[in-house]
Order: C-alpha cells, then sequence, then structure tokens
C-alpha cells in the first residue's frame, strides 16, 4: 500500500498528543496581547518584534539566555482573567495543530506574584482549559509543577493543593528548574510527596544532567520522564526504562534550542525507537522553540526519516502514557489509523 506523503496539511491532519507542553512557553502572541490589556502591560506593537523577543533559537549560547524569554509572559499571568485566557489559548493551539489530546504543564507558583492564592490560580486556568475544551473539543488536562529549588515544604504545598483539584482536570504533578544544581537523588522526599496525593508523577530528568536523574527517577517509581534524551548509550539504563515501560517525552527541537543536543543528527529518537521505548514527541515552548508537534514531526521525517508506522508507534506510546483513565485511553486509540 502506498503511504501518504509527510506534508504540513498531511502531519497536521493526523491525531497527534502532547504530553509536555509548558503553558507559560507555549502561549500565542493574540492570547499574550489579550492578557497585556487586562493590566495595560505596554508590548511591542509589531508582532515581529514580540516573537523575537520571546523566541529562542539553537544559537541562544546558554540555558540562562533560554529561560530569560519567560519573563515578559509570566508577568502576564498574574490575574484570573489573564489565567483564564491562557488556559483558553493553549486549547485553540492545540486544536489548530491537529491534537486530539494534550497535557499543559503549570507552575502556579509563578503566577500568585499580583496576589493570587495558589488555589485560585489554578482554579482560573482550569476554568480557561475547560472553556477551550467545549469550545474546540480537544480535551486538556494540567500537569502542576512544584519548583526543583524551593523547599519541600513549598513543593508539599503546591502539590496537596493540586490535588484538590484532581477530579477537576489536574492529573499529575513534576518539579520543574534546574535538574543539574537540584540532582533528581536530593528530591526523593518530594517526590515522596508527589506519590502521597495519589496524583501519577512526569518528572523532569535527562535533559541537561546526566542519565543519573533518570535513574534515581525510575527507582522512586516516577512514571514518566520529561525529556530524558541523557538515557541514550546506557544500556541497562534503558533496559529499565523498557521494562518498566516508562514514558520518555522527548522535546527535541526545543532541547536542540536550548543548547542540550547541538545538532539534530544527535537527537536520540530513533535509539529509542529501534531498542523498544515509550517514546513520544512533543513541543516543551511552542512560543519560545516556535515550534508545534506538527512542525515537529516534520522536522524528525525531514531529519530521522520517521515514517507514518513510527508516527502511530510514536501516538500509541503516548495514549499508553497519558494520565487517563482506560476508557478515555481506548477511545484515543479508535482515532489512531491502522494505515496513513
Amino acid at each position: 500500500m502506498t503511504q501518504s506523503p509527510f506534508t504540513p496539511t498531511t502531519v497536521r491532519q493526523y491525531p497527534k498528543i502532547d504530553l509536555h507542553c509548558h503553558l507559560e512557553g507555549s502561549l500565542s502572541l493574540v492570547a499574550l496581547r489579550e492578557m497585556a490589556q487586562v493590566t495595560a502591560t505596554p508590548l511591542p506593537t509589531n508582532d515581529d518584534r514580540l516573537q523575537q523577543l520571546l523566541t529562542t533559537t539553537a544559537t541562544d549560547p546558554t540555558t540562562t539566555d533560554y529561560l530569560k524569554r519567560f519573563r515578559p509572559i509570566i508577568d502576564l499571568m498574574q490575574t484570573t482573567e489573564q489565567l483564564q485566557i491562557a488556559g483558553f489559548d493553549i486549547v485553540r493551539s492545540a486544536a489548530a495543530d491537529g491534537l486530539i489530546y494534550m497535557e499543559t504543564r503549570s507552575t502556579p507558583t509563578l503566577y500568585t506574584q499580583g496576589g493570587l492564592t495558589l488555589e485560585q490560580a489554578i482554579e482560573a486556568l482550569l476554568s480557561g482549559l475547560h472553556a477551550g475544551t467545549k469550545t474546540f473539543g480537544i480535551p486538556v488536562n494540567a500537569i502542576v509543577c512544584g519548583r526543583r529549588e524551593r523547599s519541600l515544604a513549598e513543593i508539599s504545598t503546591v502539590f496537596k493543593t493540586a490535588a484538590k483539584f484532581a477530579d477537576r482536570g489536574v492529573v499529575g504533578l513534576d518539579l520543574v528548574g534546574d535538574e543539574f544544581d537540584y540532582p533528581t537523588v536530593d528530591l526523593a522526599d518530594a517526590i515522596r510527596a508527589a506519590h502521597a496525593t495519589g496524583l501519577p508523577i512526569a518528572l523532569h530528568a535527562g535533559e541537561t544532567a546526566p542519565v543519573d536523574n533518570i535513574v534515581v527517577a525510575m527507582t522512586l517509581n516516577v512514571a514518566r520522564i520529561g525529556h530524558g534524551q541523557r538515557l541514550n548509550g546506557f544500556p541497562a539504563a534503558m533496559d529499565r526504562a523498557k521494562r518498566t515501560k516508562t514514558t520518555l517525552e522527548t522535546c527535541l527541537t526545543s532541547s536542540h534550542h536550548s543548547t542540550t543536543l547541538p545538532d539534530y543528527p544527535n537527537l536520540p529518537l530513533q535509539d529509542f525507537l529501534a531498542a523498544g521505548l515509550k517514546v513520544t514527541v512533543n513541543t516543551n515552548h511552542r512560543t519560545i522553540a516556535n515550534v508545534n508537534l506538527t512542525d515537529e514531526i516534520l522536522a524528525l521525517h525531514t531529519h530521522h526519516h520517521l515514517d507514518w508506522p513510527q508516527l502511530r508507534q510514536l501516538t500509541l506510546n503516548a495514549i499508553d502514557g497519558a494520565f487517563l483513565p482506560d476508557i478515555d485511553k481506548a477511545n484515543l486509540r479508535s482515532q489512531i489509523p491502522e494505515n496513513q
């Protein structure tokens, strides 16, 4: 059977899933302008200039340069209305990208600078997500993130607060931030606090720091690894990931831009697929990295000869790893074509 060509149209129309998409790095320019109006915050009037302010490239020399792009966005996420706009916008982006499901990561401690409580921040975001799902028909749930560099008390409070919304769209937990200076082994108590809530964990590990962070996470029964490319080249660790069916949430273009993977030929996707790992492809920061999942898949086709059967496997891996009830996973699987 002749396969369809990989084109922007055919890939956009393919039913896709994004499990690793940070809200703060993925808001559209339209939404940011709307959010700025709420607080009369000035932004560059020219869209190209605004995009340049926010977007990083592979030539940015340090992770610090990458992270500074978030500051103007976070400043616009300090009111209930702004967070509702943000939640609605990420669902709109998911629909435009041809997604059938998304889990968006949110770090609510970043939204409390203007006086919102953690509960108010999470509730406002979920309100926007629900409104977006009602409008566009795409289910988008939230993973709430604590910050690695913060105290155990603060992280535990974030996780306990998030768990109050477990029946309203919060489906998991994560810890974000500098994984080199705050390695997984030092977060064991925080991970245990996450487990205590009953929510599953998708932990950032092996993006900018060694494979040890991934191994410790698997030892602590973390269900999914955010990024995880440093697993490549360590057969024993890869074997463990295969045995435990640990989901790997690779975000290859974003990692390429943040200089953790200097060249597309070094991206480990094909190695992970060949090893039978539960690897997935995701966007991470749609605006900051200037990528959507359609573009990500097209780039992987160009640089790594990704084909339709492999894309189907990646999508099924994402469904298996999604923080969803089995009945919802079955519904998603029914939407994935056997052949393309």
